[in-house]
């Protein structure tokens, strides 16, 4: 099960990554075209720049191409800048991931089973797919993704949908595209579509709260003493 919820906490686990990454990266020696997409980004870049924090409820299906199957999760999450991350699935299996100071935990209840990992950032970190849509520099997008508006934008104003092609499927966690729905007034993602070579995800965000105080104890990664621990 924990490969089948992996995906939305990967594009979420990296935000404190990326933004060590944003500070070190040098600016591209030529200023990007102003395409439709790239200032649409460049506003939700200002509307999210003094973002600290994060709460989120989110579905999410996981669909396989080739057995024609799909797998569909719900969950929280919390984020609080620079180095903190929270997110809880509540079925299929609860599960639970935890990004603290650059160390990653993965607790699996059901098979009383916590993976530990460190987080490795700096220049080659991936990049952060939730990241891309609440506000990350549109320079740094530009190193990873070529971006574009798809033909169809669909009839609601509110909405604009923009495609991000990767260029290193490396420093994007293996999707080679990712289509973001964004709500044009509140400058947020709403719906998240990320496609693998074999597999698709799609994510859609049912709350968003910005700057709201998390307490540090959402972050305590405290387990049952019975727990298997897996040093990855």
């Amino acid at each position: 099960m924990k490969s089948l919820l992996v995906p939305f906490v990967l594009l979420l686990a990296t935000w404190a990554a990326a933004q060590e990454t944003a500070v070190v990266a040098q600016p591209t020696p030529e200023p990007p075209p102003n395409t439709p997409a790239l200032a649409f980004l460049r506003k939700v870049e200002e509307a999210n720049r003094e973002t600290q924090t994060l709460y989120g409820r989110f579905t999410q299906v996981r669909e396989n191409r080739m057995f024609a199957e799909e797998v569909h999760s719900k969950g929280q999450f919390w984020h609080s800048k620079p180095n903190k991350f929270r997110c809880d699935y509540e079925d299929p299996a609860p599960a639970q991931f935890f990004l603290v100071e650059g160390v990653g935990y993965f607790y699996s209840p059901e098979n009383k089973q916590l993976d530990k990992f460190r987080l490795e950032g700096g220049k080659d970190a991936p990049i952060n797919e939730l990241l891309v849509g609440f506000g990350l520099k549109v320079e740094q997008i530009l190193e990873v993704f070529t971006v574009h508006l798809p033909e169809d934008q669909g009839t609601d104003p509110t909405k604009m949908i923009i495609d991000f092609v990767s260029r290193d499927v490396d420093r994007t966690l293996n999707f080679q595209k990712i289509t973001i729905t964004f709500d044009t007034k509140a400058l947020e993602p709403r719906k998240l579509v990320m496609e693998e070579s074999e597999d698709i995800v799609r994510i859609e965000l049912l709350e968003v709260r910005k700057n709201q105080p998390i307490p540090e104890t959402t972050y305590a990664t405290v387990f049952p003493d019975d727990v298997t621990i897996n040093e990855l």
